[in-house]
């Protein structure tokens, strides 16, 4: 079983937006910049659940612009038997570097109607976009 955990959080000490997270097999969250750069989030990766429940779990902890998305999503997402995982992973960026300024809601309704096509596997999405700091505070 694979699993992903992450915490989007506030920085007092270092005034910034990060997020905590820790993979289990999972497909590597897309940071996506308000600029439109994207990458993938790879560390903090261990094995699946289930496969040693002794064994120590790393995390990984990135700094986030104001503004920036994190993608989690599934992997019926970007696998397809007819195309090359790759291929696809690039897609899911390109598609996601061209949204990166569109709300919310239109970043998520596009990607899925952009990645959507002929895939028989369930398709499950989270995206976070982190807000502007103003004089102290936290959105």
């Amino acid at each position: 079983m694979t699993c992903i955990y992450g915490l989007v959080e506030w920085d007092d000490a270092g005034r910034s937006w990060q997020y905590r997270y820790a993979v289990a097999g999972h497909p590597a969250a897309l940071l996506v910049t308000p600029s439109g750069e994207t990458r993938f989030l790879d560390g903090g990766r261990s094995m699946l659940l289930g496969m040693d429940p002794d064994e120590h779990r790393p995390e990984s902890v990135e700094r986030l612009a104001p503004r920036s998305t994190v993608l989690l999503y599934t992997d019926g997402l970007v696998e397809r038997r007819s195309e090359d995982l790759d291929r696809r992973l690039a897609r899911l960026r390109q598609h996601a570097a061209a949204l990166a300024r569109e709300p919310l809601g239109v970043f998520c309704d596009e990607l899925l109607t952009g990645l959507a096509d002929e895939g028989t596997d369930d398709i499950a999405m989270i995206a976070v976009r982190t807000g502007v700091a103003e004089t102290g505070a936290h959105s």
